[in-house]
């Protein structure tokens, strides 16, 4: 690892190994700008350079990028850790613990309409689960404003419709 920002590149892969789940590049990044660390551009060429170096892999959902610690950024991290410093450490634990529940909303809940036909539209409402697609439903609705309160609704009740939706479907 090029000892150019080291440790920023140390605290992305530090983020990355406490949560279960990959990351957005705005929630990567907003710990460290947030705390002045690091501006934005030394932040990317920090990704940049963990991307070719194998330790950071990525995937897209809903035309975001998302990041993810590979195994050899896990093997990196353990013999490098020790240069992230305890306070640093317990930072982005706490920024994780805090911010960890929109962390995980901003890509596993989708929900998006479009006008199918004349007076047809169509919701497309699907649950993401660590990247992996856990449900997708298509909903037909006579107008505009009801596709929309359906793609809101699904926001704020997923978690509540998707267990009763398996259980149903199971029985």
């Amino acid at each position: 690892m090029k000892e150019t920002n080291k440790i920023y590149k140390l605290a992305t892969l530090y983020m990355l190994s406490k949560v279960d789940m990959p990351i957005t590049t705005n929630r990567l990044s907003f710990y460290l700008l947030k705390n002045n660390y690091t501006d934005y551009f030394t932040f990317q060429q920090g990704v940049g350079e963990l991307l070719n170096d194998g330790w950071l892999d990525t995937s897209t959902s809903q035309g975001k990028t998302l990041y993810r610690i590979t195994p050899e950024g896990r093997n990196a991290l353990s013999l490098l850790s020790n240069e992230i410093s305890e306070d640093m450490k317990r930072d982005i634990e706490s920024y994780i613990k805090e911010n960890k529940y929109s962390m995980h909303e901003d890509f596993s809940v989708q929900s998006k309409y479009y006008q199918y036909d004349l007076n047809q539209y169509i919701s497309n409402l699907s649950l993401d689960e660590n990247g992996k697609r856990l449900l997708e439903i298509n909903i037909t609705s006579a107008s505009e404003e009801a596709a929309e309160k359906i793609c809101n609704n699904w926001k704020k009740t997923s978690e509540e419709v998707y267990p009763i939706l398996i259980e149903k479907l199971m029985h």
